[in-house]
């Protein structure tokens, strides 16, 4: 099993560069083919378009984010010349409100999806867009690429594991990294006393990875007063692992915005890839 087809989608170079250079390395590594999509997001106000706008003012708009498209593509271009891979890197322009659109039509058929971390200083409001994306409505798995890049094929990766169904597809999707890696730690973090697995907490997982030569290990750890995600990010630390797999958005997309939650906390605080599905 390994990934064939791999996309990002980016509508800074400056800023995005480090998903783009974790996607290559990715593609060159998998021998695979990465598809770049360079965005150009009209971010005219919503009430512009309600209101019948002035059609000049429209049209300026929506050249200005061509423009800007074009830019990135060209930016792309020249840097993906030097890359020995196969590639292609194509425009497109949607409002903000509509940018999922031409972002689902080319991720859905993409074995996996690198992003930026949507939560920095120099993010794009369209960051966020772009990951939710990518997990909800294209349904592919993600890898959330922090600024420094990480290793395309990670040493050892941590899987936060809570027996969800997010869970279980994350590490499927992540197999051809898993396998690859020289050691995966399996985190449990607090397991319910009353759970199925309680006598062997993560065995079954570990029996499933072992069958596909994956060599890994079971730590059962308390929160200690912390929260989940940031005893993950202390255990990802600890086991020097260069690589988080975790299931992503457990809850709503509403509620996660509205009250906050483990994946939200987990990427704003994220010093190595995450990787996720939904």
């Amino acid at each position: 099993m390994s990934y064939k087809t791999i996309f990002t989608a980016i509508t800074s170079f400056e800023s995005n560069k480090v998903a783009l250079e974790q996607a290559a390395a990715l593609a060159e590594s998998h021998d695979a083919h990465l598809e770049v999509m360079c965005l150009g997001v009209d971010r005219s106000r919503a009430n512009y378009y309600e209101a019948g706008a002035n059609a000049i003012i429209m049209q300026a708009a929506i050249e200005e984010a061509h423009n800007k498209a074009e830019a990135v593509r060209v930016q792309t271009v020249a840097w993906l010349e030097k890359a020995t891979l196969r590639w292609n890197a194509s425009n497109a322009v949607a409002t903000l409100a509509d940018a999922g659109r031409p972002l689902t039509r080319t991720a859905r058929f993409a074995d996996l999806c690198v992003v930026p971390l949507p939560y920095r200083d120099d993010s794009h409001d369209g960051d966020t867009l772009i990951l939710e994306t990518m997990l909800f409505d294209a349904a592919c798995p993600t890898i959330v690429v922090p600024d420094t890049q990480g290793q395309a094929i990670p040493e050892n990766v941590v899987i936060g594991w809570n027996e969800s169904s997010e869970a279980l597809r994350a590490v499927r999707s992540a197999m051809p990294i898993l396998s690859a890696a020289k050691s995966v730690h399996i985190a449990i973090i607090d397991p319910p006393e009353h759970a199925a697995d309680r006598s062997d907490p993560g065995g079954a997982l570990a029996v499933m990875l072992s069958r596909h030569g994956v060599n890994c290990d079971i730590q059962v750890m308390s929160r200690g007063g912390a929260k989940v995600s940031e005893r993950l990010q202390r255990h990802v630390t600890e086991t020097n692992s260069q690589m988080l797999v975790m299931g992503g958005y457990g809850h709503s997309r509403f509620r996660e915005a509205v009250l906050g939650g483990a994946t939200r906390e987990m990427l704003e605080h994220a010093k190595a890839p995450v990787f996720m599905a939904h």
